[in-house]
């Protein structure tokens, strides 16, 4: 099997007139892009936004609220030998 796939000329050739991806260049030569503007979907409302804070808040509590364990008397070092 000695057949090689071209991927090099594989979108085909250009056609002439096309500008889709021309945009005007600043005065170093960098492209400008025009402004994405961006549609906000928010997920949760209001309410559930507050909830969910509340539910977190209270999750973290109850992490701090833990004892703190005594240190262990194996070092890393030690255990990988």
């Amino acid at each position: 099997m000695t057949e090689k796939i071209d991927t090099q000329g594989m979108s085909g050739p250009s056609q002439k007139g096309c500008t889709d991806n021309v945009f005007p260049k600043d005065a170093d030569g960098n492209p400008i892009y025009p402004p994405a503007n961006f549609k906000e979907l928010p997920i949760f409302d209001d309410k559930e936004r507050a909830e969910l804070k509340e539910i977190f808040l209270e999750a973290m509590r109850e992490f701090q609220s833990y004892p703190k364990y005594p240190p262990s008397p194996y070092r890393l070092d030690e255990l990988q030998e």
